[in-house]
């Protein structure tokens, strides 16, 4: 699938899947994921699956690290009521209130005083939340504006795209005269506009004050102000804007030259445990974390400890420590379940959901983030709720429901397009054409790779682009532009990082392979699946790893080399015996009996191509129906079992005008019953079909599916 390379990130955008260097891993925090095996039963079985689930851990992380360790999470006391209420109810009553916006606040002060664009922004957005307003996480507004167009803070404040995600929006603007700060906030929506003004001898003071009398003038009541420790929020705000910079050097840096009785604040302790985290120092997590969670009561603490228990879990989860994620996020929901802080809940049921997708407990692990949903849209959150539909759309295509998973995923695009946000936005329209793929709906496929085509357009992320030209490459294919589809190929070969993009090349090659077969190429194709098929591929993409198999079993037997196809249907009936995934199992049992029909086994053919189409109808995937119905049809017209053939074929007929493998079965079935005219039609279909690429019986083997099952 065209969506394996990369996972999501929610509220930090997109990471890569495939292997690293140290780069990669060092920039991976900030680049924006989900993919889960079946357990197996057998011991070898288990084994293999056990090897998958934590690879499929490593790139499960960020989904976890990102959204846990949201830093904002580590600054929320106790004592301060949870935002419950939203500012604006657009359009139906059933939609959830819009919450508001604190955009980065405009310094007019000299250059060390810059830290406070994005650290009023915070506070300004914490305060406000704190007065009960629902407000956008500030990591998430960095998130949006980062892949939106550079803009004044006027231009944003007055930019009618960001009043579709917020009633009110909030710009800052802090001054620096005479030694005096002034705060002013100047706030637009709800068909008004209303602004608030404080001075102060520092500028978190004077934050502090415009903010409760801003909250003042909407009409809600401020929070009670806190006793904090003097310097204390401070601290957490210049190492809180240094965090939502990406200056994490910097921030520990803060902390570090702190007085001990600050550095030593539970507070701080958290923040800097998620400064590790985010720095891959997971140890160092652990260690601080268990020591401070030590110092906090379940009760009087409850909120900083379901904080910190969160942060823990991501440090577990990157270490595939699958068992003692789960209880830290079990016990952090506990913690917050009837506390009304939809912060903390939306992220540890979106933690534990991704963990109970690694064990294939994909209907818990859908019932948790749908939970999450319901929480991050109370939060005011619209870029976690965008990434939370991402993840439940991907569980749909793991478990093999493409039907299911399209409107979810074309629900997330169109979230991620109304926030700005690019590059969730092409990451939701990769996984949504590859299950219209698997639909066999290529013309769908093909226009939803139009929305993001050129790739440059929608993403500045090298690794993503690669992976849209991917899922273009294959939607291509599928259409048959066989020739636009190559000069892509060589696109890939030709200007990708071969260690950086070593994943999607690799992909890139199998599905090369399949183009060169489609031309009738059988030399291109076996070299290109030699090449491909590797422990690489089936570790990252099971189900293409499989295909690609069968295709070079395929291709062999054609080309006249038994020995070797015997060794490929081997390989391929030994990856479904550790697999553990029904699609897998398909394409195995269809390599299966094409093997034992090219023994001249007939008897054993049929049976297995029948077990096999069994299996696919009960898996219900079209693309999988059709893989196994248009070799069985030929197996049943050699036996001269026309009948059978016509039965199978009937099954593949809805299928007929949008699939190579499915127009032809029908041209073979007519041209067997003798009907001329019927077998024409049917021809003019499959030519339409073939595109450039060369017709089956001209080719002489049958054409190949065009997408990975899910």
């Amino acid at each position: 699938a065209g969506s394996e390379w990369i996972r999501t990130v929610p509220r930090f955008g997109y990471r890569w899947a495939g292997a690293l260097d140290a780069d990669d891993e060092a920039r991976a925090a900030d680049v924006p994921a989900h993919a889960a095996p079946e357990p197996g039963t057998a011991i070898a079985r288990r084994t293999s699956a056990r090897r998958r689930r934590i690879a499929v851990g490593a790139a499960l992380v960020a989904v976890i690290v990102a959204l846990a360790v949201a830093w904002r999470l580590g600054t929320r006391r106790d004592d301060v009521a949870p935002s419950i209420a939203g500012v604006a109810t657009p359009g139906s009553p059933k939609e959830p209130a819009l919450p508001a916006l604190v955009l980065p606040a405009e310094i007019d002060a000299p250059d060390d005083w810059k830290w406070l664009r994005f650290g009023v922004m915070d506070l300004v957005a914490n305060r406000l939340r704190s007065g009960s307003l629902v407000t956008v996480p500030s990591e998430s507004v960095v998130a949006i504006l980062k892949q939106r167009a550079a803009a004044s803070g006027d231009a944003l404040l007055a930019d009618p795209s960001l009043g579709q995600i917020a009633a009110l929006r909030v710009l800052p603007r802090v001054t620096l005269e005479n030694g005096r700060w002034t705060v002013k906030l100047e706030a637009s929506g709800m068909q008004r506009a209303v602004d608030a003004e404080a001075d102060a001898a520092d500028p978190i003071a004077a934050a502090r004050e415009a903010s409760k009398r801003l909250v003042a003038k909407i009409g809600l009541t401020p929070s009670t102000p806190d006793d904090a420790v003097p310097g204390l929020d401070d601290l957490l705000q210049r190492s809180g804007a240094a965090m939502l910079a990406d200056q994490l050097d910097d921030a520990r840096k803060l902390i570090e030259a702190a007085p001990p009785e600050l550095r030593a604040a539970p507070r701080v302790q958290q923040r800097m445990a998620q400064i590790e985290l985010r720095a891959g120092d997971y140890e160092a997590v652990e260690k601080r974390l268990v020591a401070l969670i030590d110092r906090l009561d379940p009760k009087r603490d409850a909120a900083l400890r379901a904080r910190a228990l969160i942060t823990l879990a991501s440090s577990h989860v990157r270490r595939n420590q699958f068992d003692r994620a789960d209880e830290a996020y079990a016990e952090a929901i506990a913690l917050r379940a009837d506390a009304k802080d939809p912060e903390a809940l939306g992220i540890a049921y979106l933690g534990r959901g991704v963990v109970l997708a690694t064990r294939g407990r994909f209907d818990e692990a859908s019932a948790d983030l749908g939970r999450a949903r319901i929480e991050l849209e109370t939060a005011g959150d619209p870029l976690g709720v965008a990434q939370v539909d991402v993840n439940l759309g991907d569980f749909q295509a793991m478990r093999h429901r493409p039907a299911d998973a399209v409107p979810i995923l074309r629900n997330a695009a169109d979230r991620f397009e109304k926030l700005g946000a690019r590059e969730g936005r092409v990451y939701a329209l990769v996984a949504l054409a590859s299950a219209e793929r698997a639909l066999l709906d290529p013309v769908a496929a093909l226009a939803t790779t139009d929305r993001f085509w050129p790739p440059e357009s929608g993403t500045s992320n090298p690794r993503m682009r690669w992976n849209a030209v991917r899922a273009r490459i294959e939607a291509l294919a599928a259409n048959g532009r066989l020739r636009d589809a190559s000069l892509l190929v060589e696109r890939v070969r030709a200007e990708s990082d071969p260690k950086r993009d070593a994943a999607v090349r690799l992909a890139v090659e199998a599905v090369a392979a399949r183009i060169a077969a489609a031309r009738g190429d059988y030399a291109g194709a076996a070299r290109l699946v030699d090449a491909s098929a590797t422990a690489a591929l089936r570790d990252a993409d099971k189900g293409l790893y499989a295909k690609t198999l069968l295709l070079g079993a395929s291709v062999s037997r054609q080309r006249g080399d038994a020995v070797h196809a015997t060794e490929l249907a081997a390989r391929l009936h030994e990856e479904a015996a550790t697999a553990a995934d029904e699609a897998v199992a398909v394409v195995a049992a269809i390599g299966d009996a094409e093997q034992a029909a090219a023994e001249g086994r007939r008897d054993a053919a049929l049976q297995g191509f029948a077990a096999a189409l069994q299996r696919a109808e009960k898996l219900n995937v079209p693309d999988a129906i059709v893989a196994v119905g248009a070799p069985y049809i030929d197996a049943l017209i050699a036996a001269s079992h026309l009948d059978e053939a016509r039965a199978v074929a009937g099954r593949l007929a809805p299928f007929a005008d949008r699939d190579l493998r499915a127009a032809w079965a029908q041209v073979r079935l007519y041209r067997a019953l003798d009907r001329p005219d019927a077998e024409q039609k049917a021809l003019a279909s499959a030519t339409r079909l073939a595109g450039d690429g060369a017709l089956p019986e001209a080719a002489g083997t049958s054409p190949q599916g065009d997408s990975t099952p899910r």
